[in-house]
């Protein structure tokens, strides 16, 4: 028992480094061409709850899904990945998404004036910082 302690503090020690790791990283995504953004826990939240819903390739939106899919982001190169966080940006600000048809149908959907700030700021931060690298 003696001899397993060690191996059992090993394995152990390398499984606290390896969820440290990846939880410290878990919003940093690649875009196609290697550029980096980040999507914060906060931001990720707020699209889980009020876009991911139609804007995912599951969704049966068709409309939705050629204007924006969230899933794909990483797949875009940074030049159409700026205008798509850039659009998201503006339409959100403009109070156009989640649109008023699809909150009558599904409530809680509905972006506090809060989240619609986080959203829409990320999304600006975000398309800025990318052009600037």
């Amino acid at each position: 028992m003696k001899k397993q302690f060690p191996a059992f503090i090993a394995v152990l020690a390398i499984g606290f480094f390896f969820l440290n790791f990846t939880a410290q990283n878990e919003s940093i995504t690649l875009a196609a061409d290697g550029s980096k953004f980040e999507i914060p826990d906060n931001v990720k939240q707020i699209i889980d709850n009020s876009c991911f819903g139609c804007h995912n390739i599951e969704s049966k939106n068709d409309k939705a899904k050629k204007k924006l899919l969230f899933d794909e982001l990483g797949e875009l190169k940074t030049h159409k990945l700026v205008g798509k966080l850039a659009d998201i940006s503006d339409v959100v600000g403009e109070g156009e998404m989640p649109p008023k048809k699809a909150i009558e149908r599904f409530p809680s959907i509905k972006l506090s004036d809060e989240d619609r700030n986080i959203l829409k700021e990320w999304a600006a931060k975000t398309a800025e910082e990318l052009t600037s690298k």
